[in-house]
């Protein structure tokens, strides 16, 4: 949120039903822009947007943080359906950071800044341990990813009494130094093959979706078209199906996370399905 609040402007949020589609489009509100978001890489329908939108004057943005490569059934790439969109390439392919924006016509062009220098330093070693561990595990099937992941969980734990970071009040209202972009982000858009990399992740979709298919537990998207390129396969479950898909897909080296981390303003029950979306990520 610490964009919005950065401009000085109040998020109103609107609620999705299970699905993930808009119920109700702020019906009461006259938004200035309005966020349409696209969920596991499959495309938002933009219909009711693009009413409201024109009904209130509101600008529509395109979130399409986890849609990276990934293209409607109009074959339009995802991010790129509206006046504005973003994406986060990091949340696709593992990189210290990255992310696109893109607008559409003339009347954004004189806001957008100008592309950031790249940056030549050494990333992280957290991220080289992870990003070494990731190439290890996939290419043997040895989880060496998930037990660098268990360590680390477990001495946050110990440390914190939470096994993943927690959200703080000044991660939704203050942002983050400026961070120019690495230049892993620029070497992966050179040496990108897209198509490989949409197969091997409708690949690991097909198989996910056959291995939990029989387990009791609801899949958000179930189908995929060509030009789907997916994030990764997400359910609607308690921990006792967790448990359950974990233990499906053992030996397939997959990570799955429990999604998303909520604003303090949406306030709902921990029973509420907004709490028990679970994603088998194809990072």
């Amino acid at each position: 949120m610490s964009s919005i609040h950065a401009v000085g402007s109040t998020p109103i949020f609107y609620p999705v039903d299970r699905s993930l589609s808009p119920m109700g489009l702020l019906n009461s509100q006259q938004c200035k822009a309005v966020l349409a978001v696209n969920y596991f890489g499959f495309a938002q329908e933009l219909a009711p947007f693009r009413e409201y939108s024109l009904r209130t004057g509101a600008t529509l943005i395109e979130d399409n943080a986890h849609g990276f490569l990934s293209k409607d059934t109009s074959g339009v790439l995802l991010g790129m359906r509206a006046s504005l969109g973003i994406t986060s390439i990091r949340k696709t392919f593992r990189l210290v950071n990255g992310a696109a924006l893109f607008f559409s016509g003339d009347e954004y062009s004189g806001l957008v800044a100008e592309q950031l220098e790249f940056q030549n330093e050494s990333a992280p070693m957290g991220f080289l341990l992870r990003k070494v561990s990731a190439q290890i595990q996939r290419s043997t099937k040895i989880p060496t990813l998930s037990l660098f992941q268990f360590t680390i969980r477990m001495m946050r734990l110990i440390a914190t009494g939470s096994r993943l970071p927690k959200s703080t009040i000044e991660s939704e209202t203050e942002l983050p130094t400026q961070v120019a972009p690495h230049r892993s982000v620029k070497e992966l858009i050179k040496s990108l093959q897209p198509k490989a990399e949409v197969e091997r992740r409708q690949k690991l979709f097909t198989e996910v979706y056959k291995r939990i298919k029989s387990l009791d537990l609801e899949v958000i998207f179930s189908d995929i078209h060509p030009g789907v390129s997916p994030y990764g396969l997400a359910f609607i479950g308690d921990n006792d199906s967790v448990h359950s898909v974990r233990d499906k897909l053992r030996g397939l080296c997959v990570e799955m996370i429990h999604w998303p981390d909520l604003p303090d303003a949406v306030n709902v029950p921990e029973d509420h399905f907004y709490r028990n979306i679970w994603v088998v990520n194809f990072l």
